[in-house]
């Protein structure tokens, strides 16, 4: 290994270039502020990896994995679970504590790492996920339940968060997508393996192995972190003063509407009916919150250290991309939630058939998602792979409209890898070009803001489609000869009966394919809205500009053993200060070159 004796004093001679790349961040910066340069494949040097980079991320890898496999391994377990705690309609409070508390508290996980950094923070949260998966395997009620799934999700979103936060300060702005599509596949594992695993437990043994195999899986991933996940972060000042940056009053305001909005979403055409007023109140009063924690941020003096700064939304790129970001969230889980009811009501197959028959869409996504990733390394250019994968999207969704019950085993393939696609390659490129205009100092808070944006989106992807599926099912339902049968569509009723067990229930041949053209007839609308989805964010796509990403890296909480680099953007450029005894360790152990 060679070091550039050189570097320590072009640092200090450029000490003016430096000093430009960090600023208050109350400062307004315009994608004009960053000095252009062009971007070529060529202009993507070779970086070295040593060992540590690399356990580093497979100890992030496999906490991904944890954390998806929890995510999807409920599905098919979950009427095991409701019927063995006697839940009744409580069932959707099972999900939904996990995923309220993942959501609500993003920004104060964001915020607290900058603090008391990264390492720290992700062994608590994976902590937390294993504690909660151990209370719920041991779960007595529902009740007890669904308080364990809260603990649970508590550290599921802090995983998730912090995983991304950890790739962003480990690797240039230029290669994060690469990187974090490569941590992605062991997410993509856990949520591919999820619903056979779920099907297999509950079918083989007692459902409370969903949680419990948490617990060997977090504990691999809480050894892994603690060995290989040493950063630096500042120890400047004392825990007391530590504490009092945190932004207790905005996240209180926020965890408040993210609690309203998702209570309104929970009871939604279940409990109640989406014009009573149970479901509109909390709505309003949610998105009423949103905007009260945005006002309370945005303020100076009411908020000298936000954990949602205006400077996020005040250049359009980053806008432009977190806007994408919640758009691609929506239709993603349109797909991943619509495509199982389409084989299980209109192919009739059983709930682990249709997980094998949606293996194009994971499968695909994971294939797809490292292929953007390795793109925008290579090209250095986020935009031409935005509008690729919006188009692609859009028109998979057209494609999956022409699906029926007559529909061949090639059709349905093809259809999943063309959606598989458009959505796999914009996993790990939306967030890159979010942070491309911004400072490294908001890294973390950028990821948060980024991932809610992801979560937010989750959920609604879910709910337009299964009001629209339900409302869909409701008006052809009323054209079925047995109206006592039609009844059972109506009221909301539709998606829980979209499957193969209860159209064998209807001893009528003829009055099952009516119900089969029903749910086929109601998914086509659905698919035909989605198309209108992706459409606007191909639109917004053009809303962002094409900001350099970086090869170099600027950061406070980098691998412990190296410091913040200082060198002006162009100049050596990923290059560390080192002293001789640091030089000596790396050198001992070799590097490994990626190209």
């Amino acid at each position: 290994m060679t070091i550039d004796p050189s570097h320590r004093k072009k640092s200090t001679e450029d000490g003016a270039l430096s000093s430009r790349r960090s600023f208050d961040i109350d400062h307004h910066f315009d994608e004009s502020d960053r000095p252009a340069r062009v971007i070529s494949a060529t202009d993507n040097t070779s970086t070295r990896k040593t060992w540590r980079f690399w356990a580093i991320l497979l100890s992030l890898g496999i906490t991904g994995m944890l954390s998806a496999l929890e995510g999807t391994i409920i599905t098919s377990a979950l009427p095991a679970i409701t019927e063995a705690l006697g839940g009744g309609n409580s069932y959707i409070w099972v999900p939904n504590a996990y995923l309220l508390a993942s959501v609500a508290t993003l920004p104060l996980f964001a915020q607290v790492s900058n603090i008391f950094g990264r390492r720290n923070l992700l062994l608590i949260a994976v902590a937390l996920f294993v504690l909660g998966s151990g209370l719920s395997g041991g779960a007595s009620s529902m009740a007890m339940l669904i308080a364990a799934r809260t603990i649970q999700g508590l550290g599921g979103g802090g995983i998730n968060l912090l995983i991304e936060t950890v790739v962003t300060d480990l690797v240039p702005l230029r290669e994060r997508g690469k990187y974090m599509s490569l941590v992605m596949i062991g997410a993509t594992i856990g949520a591919t393996l999820g619903p056979f695993l779920g099907g297999i437990i509950t079918d083989n043994s007692t459902w409370r192995w969903v949680f419990y195999l948490n617990l060997p899986i977090g504990s691999v991933a809480f050894l892994a972190l603690f060995m290989f996940l040493r950063v630096n972060y500042k120890q400047d000042t004392t825990w007391r003063q530590r504490f009092r940056r945190i932004d207790l009053s905005g996240n209180l305001i926020f965890i408040g509407a993210v609690i309203s909005v998702l209570i309104a979403v929970t009871w939604g055409g279940t409990a109640y009916e989406w014009k009573s007023f149970r479901v509109i109140v909390p709505l309003l009063l949610g998105f009423f919150g949103i905007a009260l924690f945005t006002a309370f941020e945005w303020s100076p003096k009411l908020c000298p250290e936000p954990s949602f700064p205006r400077m996020l939304v005040s250049n359009r790129t980053s806008a432009a991309a977190l806007g994408l970001t919640f758009i691609h969230a929506i239709v993603t889980y349109w797909t991943y939630y619509f495509l199982p009811i389409y084989f299980q009501s209109v192919k009739r197959q059983s709930a682990m058939h249709s997980g094998i028959d949606t293996l194009p869409t994971f499968a695909g996504g994971l294939i797809f998602a490292l292929v953007g990733g390795v793109l925008l390394s290579k090209l250095g250019r986020y935009k031409p792979l935005h509008i690729a994968g919006f188009a692609v999207f859009t028109i998979a969704f057209g494609l999956l409209s022409l699906l029926d019950a007559k529909s061949n085993p090639a059709a349905w393939v093809f259809f999943q890898l063309i959606a598989a696609s458009g959505s796999g390659v914009l996993v790990g490129i939306l967030l890159p070009a979010v942070q491309a205009p911004l400072d490294q100092s908001l890294v973390a808070t950028s990821t948060g803001v980024w991932s809610f944006a992801r979560y937010f989106g989750c959920i609604w992807g879910v709910t337009i489609p299964s009001v629209i599926f339900n409302n869909q099912c409701a008006a052809f339902a009323s054209g079925l000869s047995d109206q006592v049968l039609a009844s059972k569509l109506t009221g909301g009723q539709a998606y829980q009966h979209a499957t193969a067990a209860f159209i064998d229930s209807i001893t009528d041949p003829a009055l099952q394919e009516e119900v089969v053209q029903v749910f086929a007839s109601a998914l086509r609308v659905v698919w035909l809205v989605g198309i209108a989805f992706a459409g606007v964010g191909l639109l917004l796509v053009f809303l962002e500009k094409e900001v350099s990403l970086s090869n170099s890296l600027n950061t406070e909480f980098g691998i412990e053993g190296t410091k913040k680099s200082d060198d002006p953007v162009g100049e050596r450029e990923g290059a560390i200060e080192m002293t001789p005894v640091q030089a000596a360790i790396t050198e001992a152990i070799p590097p490994i070159a990626v190209r």
